[in-house]
């Protein structure tokens, strides 16, 4: 996709070592000071966590735009456009692992099995007391340990470590359920919202979505609009509508014409009548707001 905002890996921000591909834990005002170029939108291919100690400013996130407060904990999928805003004095640590690392070799991935990494559903922030988080903050402080050292099993220890703290995490977040089970949210969905984000841009039908996922089309709109209280019609455009808005953003060398071509649209009028449709404004409009 012709864009310039740029996608960042765990290795740009690590010394060559056997883990940098895998995970990352730092300090927070150690990372803003010696990789200033965060400071501006971009995205990542990996699974990111803040959690701030002490400080405030702003965290935006995909166009959303999230209070940074002592005992907030922000959570980031591969792909989400974010920036922030903080004080000089803001203190925390930053988490960043792979998919490929938390799944250890297994096939089967489980990362949405936590409600704040379930996009569709729930804000990516979590807010709580210095006391309700003083268990997240020993594990993060477990981590930079095992991290900063060179020992053996180290890359399973952070492993464990890593699923401890999602499941601490978990117990705090408001949407959380009751207990941690893949039913408890269709798995079917877990699949559907990775498949959207691979195929968004080359498949708006339904029933592409349900044939991979061996659903009849009726079924799959059932699961979302009892799970999601949206039709999957209406989350497929969602995806289009946000890289729309990214684009518009974050890609001023392309022009509107561009932008429809990039999203798939051959008609550019087309493409302005849809998006001013859903967000009320046209896409010249949205850019010069922006």
């Amino acid at each position: 996709m012709p864009e310039k905002l740029p996608v960042y890996r765990i290795p740009d921000f690590t010394a060559p070592k056997p883990l940098s591909r895998g995970i990352h834990v730092a300090d927070l005002q150690a990372h803003r000071q010696t990789h200033a170029f965060v400071q501006a939108p971009h995205k990542h291919d990996f699974y990111l966590l803040l959690w701030v100690r002490s400080g405030q400013g702003t965290h935006t996130i995909d166009f959303t735009h999230y209070a940074v407060t002592p005992g907030s904990v922000f959570f980031l999928t591969p792909g989400q456009v974010h920036a922030w805003d903080l004080i000089p004095e803001t203190e925390g640590t930053l988490l960043f692992f792979s998919p490929e690392f938390y799944r250890g070799g297994q096939e089967k991935d489980t990362l949405r099995q936590f409600p704040f990494f379930r996009t569709w559903q729930h804000p990516p922030v979590l807010y709580a007391s210095a006391q309700e988080l003083a268990p997240v903050e020993q594990l993060l402080q477990q981590m930079q340990h095992e991290y900063a050292q060179s020992a053996s099993f180290q890359t399973e220890a952070l492993r464990a470590y890593l699923e401890l703290l999602l499941i601490q995490l978990a117990r705090l977040y408001p949407a959380a359920p009751v207990q941690l089970e893949e039913n408890s949210w269709p798995f079917q969905l877990y699949q559907l919202e990775n498949l959207v984000e691979q195929h968004y841009l080359e498949h708006q039908s339904v029933k592409f979505y349900a044939d991979a996922l061996h659903l009849s089309p009726k079924y799959l709109n059932e699961l979302c609009k009892e799970n999601l209280g949206k039709t999957t019609t209406d989350l497929l455009k969602e995806r289009l509508l946000l890289e729309a808005k990214r684009l518009l953003t974050h890609s001023p060398h392309l022009n509107i014409a561009q932008v429809a071509q990039v999203l798939g649209f051959e008609d550019n009028s087309y493409f302005s009548r849809f998006f001013k449709k859903h967000t009320g404004n046209t896409p010249e409009q949205f850019r010069q707001k922006g």
